[in-house]
């Protein structure tokens, strides 16, 4: 990868209604969406989230996950339930979702969302999600050919370049990873 991936940027949970601005109770149901951020040219690229992690109230999420805006930029979404205060952090996405939003990055180009989508590979292929059907060099990239585990024949493969992250960048976005899709956010 030529740039490092220190600082690595996604957006945390507000506790509150992205669609209303009301707080969210613990306990109550609610949909988290992790989505692609609206660009602000303002903001340093250093502090412009890779993704935005938004949390919805479920009275308003329907009609927000087919708004056009949000439709464009969505990558994966979960119902969960709005945590205690300093209660017990858990993981609340299911391997489904991980490799659906593991396909959606695909056409990515971002250099910041290739190196995440690499690591989630890893950490499908880790959990026998995903296997390898083949690794090859093209031109200066090491790629790796995923499939899903069980898809059949006719199942996609994936294609991911090695963006050659050092350990501290793979365990950066490793930790990312964990808390976006945490309760905890």
């Amino acid at each position: 990868m030529s740039t490092p991936l220190k600082g690595l940027v996604i957006g945390r949970s507000t506790g509150r209604c992205a669609a209303t601005d009301r707080e969210l109770v613990p306990g109550e149901p609610c949909f988290t969406a992790l989505v692609r951020p609206v660009p602000d040219p303002e903001a340093p690229a250093s502090d412009r989230p890779v993704f935005d992690r938004l949390d919805f109230d479920p009275d308003h999420w329907e009609s927000i996950r087919t708004s056009g805006d949000l439709e464009d930029r969505l990558l994966c979404w979960w119902r969960t339930e709005v945590p205690e205060p300093g209660g017990r952090r858990n993981l609340f996405v299911d391997d489904e979702t991980l490799v659906d939003l593991f396909a959606r990055l695909e056409e990515e180009t971002d250099e910041s969302r290739l190196a995440f989508r690499f690591v989630l590979g890893l950490i499908l292929l880790r959990r026998r999600k995903l296997r390898v059907v083949d690794r090859s060099r093209e031109e200066d990239d090491d790629v790796w050919r995923f499939k899903k585990v069980g898809g059949g024949d006719d199942a996609p493969i994936w294609s991911v370049a090695d963006p050659r992250l050092s350990e501290d960048d793979a365990e950066a976005i490793a930790e990312q990873l964990s808390t976006i899709l945490s309760d905890e956010g």
